[in-house]
C-alpha cells in the first residue's frame, strides 16, 4: 500500500513550498477587507442600523468557510507543485496460480483444529485475498476425480466465494494427485502458449510471461489415476512450478465415516517428491497458523516486486479539484 511507504516521502521541487507564504497574505487581505467593510458600514449608517445589520449577518464560521476552503485548495495545489514522491514496491509481472485442494475424506481428520479441510480452506482464502490485483488465481478440487472450479482469473473474490462454499459434505473417497496435477497443468498451459509474451509494435524484446504456479494441498500419498511422477516432470518441462503443502500431524488423526471412527495417517513422501520433480518446494503444516507462513513463502517466491517511485502530485491535484467542486456546491446551496 502507498500509505505504508510514506516514510520514503521526498519533494522533487521543495522550493515550491515558498508559495505557501501566499496563504497568510491571502488571510491578511481578506480580514483587512472585512474590517474595512465594517468600518464603512459604521460611517454610513447609524449605530442602530449597524446593530441590525450585525444581527442578520451570517455567523462567523460561515464567514470563515470561504477563505478556509480557498486556503485548503491553495495548500493542496502548492504541495502538488512541489512534486511529492514516494518509493514503493510494485509487482513487475503478474502470476497465474492454480490452487489445487485435496477434498478426500481423510481431510476431515481432526489432528489440525477444527479439521484439516477447514483450516486449509481458511488459509487459502487469506492467501487469495493477499495477492496483488494483477495476479490471477484459479481453483481445483480433487479426490478420486478432479474438479476444475475456475481457471486463473483476476476476480479474486470469485475464488474466495467458491472456497467459502466448500464444506465437509463435499468430501469424497480416494486421492489421485497425479490426475489433479495433470488437470491443473492443462489449465495453465493451453495449446499454443510459450514462455514469452509477443513483441510489441515497436519491435521491443518480448517480455517474460507471467509465472505459472501450482499450489497443491493434500494429506496423503497417491496410488491411483495419472502417475504423479510424470505429471510433476511435465509441469517442470512446461515451466510451471509445483509447490506442495502437506496437511496433517505426525500422529495422524481420525475421521467419522458411515458411523465408524477410522484412523487416518499422513504420508508426505509423495508430496515431497512431487515438489522436487516439479521444481518447487514442499511445506509441511502441523497447525492452522503454519498455513499463513507457508503461503507467505510461496507468495514471496511467486510475486516479484520492484522498487519504483510514485509521484503523488496528481493525487493532491485531484483532491484539490474535489474540494473546489464541494465548496462550489455548498456555496450554491447557501446563495
Amino acid at each position: 500500500m502507498i500509505w505504508q511507504d510514506l516514510s520514503t516521502l521526498y519533494l522533487q521541487w521543495p522550493w515550491m513550498l515558498l508559495l505557501l507564504l501566499l496563504i497568510p497574505l491571502f488571510w491578511w487581505l481578506y480580514l483587512n477587507r472585512l474590517r474595512q467593510r465594517l468600518v464603512q458600514q459604521a460611517l454610513h449608517f447609524s449605530y442602530a442600523a449597524v446593530v441590525e445589520q450585525i444581527k442578520i449577518a451570517p455567523p462567523v464560521w460561515k464567514r470563515l468557510l470561504f477563505p478556509g476552503a480557498v486556503s485548503l485548495i491553495m495548500t493542496l495545489l502548492i504541495v502538488a507543485l512541489s512534486r511529492p514522491t514516494i518509493s514503493t514496491q510494485v509487482p513487475v509481472n503478474s502470476a497465474d496460480i492454480m490452487l489445487v485442494l485435496d477434498i478426500s475424506l481423510s481431510m476431515m481428520a481432526n489432528d489440525i483444529q477444527p479439521d484439516r479441510i477447514t483450516a486449509a480452506k481458511q488459509a487459502a482464502i487469506e492467501f487469495v485475498e493477499s495477492l496483488p490485483p494483477d495476479a490471477r488465481v484459479g481453483l481445483e478440487f480433487f479426490a478420486g476425480s478432479t474438479y476444475v472450479v475456475t481457471p486463473p482469473v483476476p476476480q479474486h473474490q470469485e475464488v474466495v466465494g467458491y472456497l467459502k462454499a466448500l464444506n465437509l459434505k463435499d468430501l469424497k473417497p480416494r486421492t489421485e494427485i497425479g490426475s489433479a496435477l495433470q488437470a491443473a497443468l492443462q489449465v495453465l498451459t493451453p495449446p499454443g502458449t510459450s514462455g514469452q509474451l509477443p513483441a510489441n509494435k515497436e519491435n521491443q524484446p518480448a517480455k517474460k510471461a507471467p509465472d505459472r504456479v501450482i499450489v497443491l494441498l493434500s494429506d496423503g500419498d497417491s496410488h491411483e489415476g495419472f502417475p504423479w511422477e510424470l505429471a510433476a516432470r511435465q509441469a517442470k518441462a512446461a515451466n510451471v512450478t509445483v509447490y506442495t503443502i502437506g496437511v496433517g500431524s505426525p500422529e495422524g488423526g481420525t475421521i467419522t465415516y458411515q458411523g465408524l471412527q477410522l484412523p487416518v495417517n499422513f504420508d508426505e513422501t509423495t508430496l515431497r517428491e512431487t515438489a522436487r520433480l516439479g521444481g518447487g518446494s514442499y511445506f509441511r503444516v502441523f497447525k492452522e497458523a503454519d498455513f499463513r507462513q507457508v503461503y507467505d513463502q510461496i507468495q514471496k517466491r511467486t510475486i516479484h516486486y520492484e522498487q519504483r517511485t510514485v509521484d503523488l502530485a496528481f493525487l493532491l491535484a485531484g483532491t484539490a479539484l474535489a474540494s473546489l467542486l464541494m465548496a462550489l456546491g455548498v456555496a450554491m446551496v447557501w446563495l
